[in-house]
Parts: C-alpha cells; structure tokens; sequence
C-alpha cells in the first residue's frame, strides 16, 4: 500500500467530513454547517457521490437542501483504507496533514500539505 498523494488527500478529507455529518448539498454546492466547502473538496465529494461511495439522505425542499451526505458501506471500507494509507507518511508529513486538515480543519482551507 502506498502513502496517501494528490487527490487522495482530497478524498480522505471529504470523507471524513462527511463521516463526521453536517456535509449537505445544498442548490447544487457543497455545504458543511451552512459554510460552502473549498473546491477541492467539492470536486472529491462530486466523485464520491459519482462512485456511490456516499449517498444523500433527508432533503429538505423547505430549506434547499438537497440531502445530507452519508458513507455507504463501500465508502466507510474507503475511508478505512485511506486512512492506512495516511499512516505510511513520514512523520513530518503525517503531522502537517493532520494539523492542517483533523485538528484545526478551517472550511475555508484550500490547500493541500507539502
């Protein structure tokens, strides 16, 4: 298994968010607790939900939102993987990636670590 590169920073990230709830689609944009997500996340979650790797549930017509996102079972399996995946980075680059993106995850964040 290789450590985590490019997109899969990415994906990591969407996933997790969407692990953690509060990530909706909302007139057609990616929201989390109201906040609009950086592109890259954006286009990660447009993948996942392409791969069927997340799903959206409880649309609300009232409100605009077109569904919160939720794993499927493939996309926790995913999640999962990832994450083992992040732990065969070097230590330096484990730690910026989960400072920058686990511990103070700012959602208007849109780069990725070194």
């Amino acid at each position: 298994m290789t450590p985590l590169a490019g997109a899969e920073i990415s994906e990591w990230v969407a996933l997790r968010r969407v692990r953690q709830g509060g990530v909706a689609q909302v007139g057609g944009r990616w929201v989390e607790s109201g906040h609009r997500l950086p592109g890259h996340l954006a286009v990660a979650l447009r993948g996942l939900l392409a791969s069927r790797l997340i799903r959206l549930i409880d649309p609300d017509p009232t409100t605009g939102v077109m569904g919160r996102a939720a794993l499927t079972r493939a996309g926790i399996d995913r999640y999962e993987q990832l994450c083992q995946q992040a732990l065969q980075l070097p230590g330096a680059q484990f730690i910026a990636l989960c400072r920058r993106f686990i511990d103070n995850d700012p959602v208007g964040s849109t780069s990725l670590p070194d």
